[in-house]
């Protein structure tokens, strides 16, 4: 019998089946691809449309928001001579055994000067820098290098430890740019940000990172409450880094940074600038009056915990307990009336508005307290034995005294107390003549000039590297003869003109004679 087949064909009629499926099949799949990239492309256009509909300060990139800011960006630099008594400090940072570390970038070396670097920025066009206090502190000569490398003497105007802020002021050839001051109430979480300091002394370095947290309570810093909270970023901040701007993405400074948590000194992730809100209140009235000027209630509060609501039948944990209040109380060392106890607050009292506003704890009633302008009648609302009253307090004024650097800067510069060197009359350097006769004493041939006898540490001459032995043949090309000529060419420069010294120094390799550059203070 023979086998059945197709007509013409000579392929059975089920391979006709399977090859008519495959086509179906490969038909269906590049019509399901087409779909596929249809909506693939749907979305992306969605995506972009959605991109291009972003706030503008968005798409600002890095690049531009740094080269706007860095020209009013300035590096810090501070000479701090030891005192009389503490010869051989160990250059330990104060800060350095907080959790919340200042990185001012401090050393100390064994001669007993302190050297510092740190960071700032300029608010008025005229000179005014705003920068922190643990920067400057103590410092008996600061230096201001501006974005083109000149180099300026700086004065202290005021500083406030409270907030760790300070301002100083120079003398400029020309008028500076500013930096626009922005809103840090209206930052929020997983903002962008930038921070441009000098770290290590690297200057104008520019990291970014986010905002991290908008209300970090100095207590979480320093285990006790003030008149600081903090704007939180990742953005690296590091030693030299302190008093730099912290800045949006519209290129507005938003904080001044000042603070890292760290156990190894430096950037471990978590860094605190002080909000521009504050910032800009402590600049004023140092600028204004050379100090800070802050209210008063005169009594020692307490958080409202979730126990002490309980206990005390408040509805929720909010608001500020009064532990302690007396007619007269010791604040600095200065017993001073209470203007609490006049107003009728007692201990058990729980403060649940000031002056208006909400209290969210002991620290948030501090702060408003601060910036509450002395003499302001500031009605309380107070949560007593179960019952909302109303009181009303006569801000006083909070004890405190002129800081030591703010009384010095204040001085009459002719004060003999303050040094020649910080006056600028001198180099800082003893200095004796080359006469014939002692070229042949130390056997220096035909060299004249004026012989080095002493750097003062700290002094400006010490930070330019002259050494102590060294011979002075010229300045700024001019020949240097003897002690009268060398301060007649000093005299004849304007603080601040540059200086370029020749120097030979004995034993140098492979040629004796080096250029050491300063500028005069």
């Amino acid at each position: 019998m023979s086998a059945q087949i197709s007509a013409g064909s000579g392929v059975p009629a089920s391979t006709d089946y399977r090859t008519a499926y495959l086509r179906v099949v490969v038909v269906a799949l590049c019509l399901l691809m087409l779909l596929v990239g249809t909506w693939v492309g749907l979305v992306l256009g969605r995506v972009d449309r959605r991109a291009s509909a972003a706030p503008p300060e968005l798409k600002s990139s890095f690049t531009e928001v740094a080269s706007a800011i860095e020209p009013a960006v300035v590096n810090i630099s501070t000479v701090t001579k030891p005192s009389d008594n503490q010869p051989g400090a160990t250059g330990q940072d104060e800060d350095s055994t907080r959790e919340g570390r200042a990185p001012s970038g401090r050393e100390m070396p064994k001669s007993g000067t302190k050297r510092g670097n740190g960071s700032g920025v300029i608010i008025d066009p005229s000179g005014y820098i705003l920068t922190n206090n643990h920067v400057i502190e103590g410092a008996d000569r600061i230096r201001v290098k501006l974005d083109d490398g000149t180099d300026l003497r700086a004065q202290l105007v005021g500083a406030d430890r409270e907030t760790d802020l300070a301002v100083i002021k120079i003398e400029p050839p020309r008028k500076l740019q500013a930096v626009r001051i922005g809103d840090s109430e209206k930052m929020r979480v997983g903002d962008w940000v930038l921070a441009i300091g000098a770290p290590f002394g690297f200057e104008q370095t520019v990291t970014a990172g986010i905002i991290s947290s908008t209300n970090r309570d100095s207590n979480d810093l320093y285990h006790r409450v003030g008149f600081q909270f903090f704007l939180q970023t990742d953005a690296a901040i590091n030693r030299g880094n302190s008093g730099g701007p912290l800045i949006n993405l519209a290129g507005e400074v938003i904080g001044i940074n000042t603070a890292i948590a760290t156990s190894t000194g430096d950037y471990n992730g978590i860094c605190f600038a002080l909000p521009s809100s504050e910032a800009l209140l402590v600049y004023r009235q140092l600028v204004r009056d050379g100090r800070v000027t802050r209210g008063f209630l005169g009594a020692l509060t307490e958080r409202v915990t979730p126990q002490i609501a309980k206990i005390f039948g408040l509805p929720v944990p909010n608001g500020a307990i009064v532990s302690n209040v007396s007619e007269k109380m010791e604040v600095d060392g200065a017993v001073v009336e209470s203007p609490a106890a006049r107003a009728g607050l007692k201990a058990r009292d729980v403060i649940i508005e000031f002056n208006g506003d909400r209290i969210r704890d002991d620290g948030d009633l501090v702060r408003k307290v601060a910036v509450t302008p002395v003499g302001t009648s500031a009605p309380l609302r107070i949560y007593r034995a179960g019952k909302e009253l109303n009181l009303t307090v006569t801000i006083g004024r909070r004890p405190g005294r002129i800081s030591a650097e703010t009384d010095r800067a204040r001085r009459d510069p002719a004060d003999p107390s303050v040094s020649a060197d910080r006056r600028g009359s001198t180099l800082g350097i003893r200095i004796e003549s080359i006469t014939p006769q002692i070229a042949r004493q130390k056997e220096l041939g035909n060299l004249r000039g004026c012989l080095v006898l002493r750097v003062e540490p700290g002094s400006i001459a010490d930070d330019a590297e002259l050494k102590a032995n060294d011979i002075i043949e010229e300045i700024n090309r001019q020949p240097v003869r003897d002690n009268d000529g060398l301060k007649r060419i000093l005299n004849q420069l304007r603080s601040g003109d540059p200086i370029v010294l020749q120097v030979y120094r004995e034993n140098l390799n492979p040629v004796p004679r080096i250029f050491l550059s300063l500028s005069k203070p």
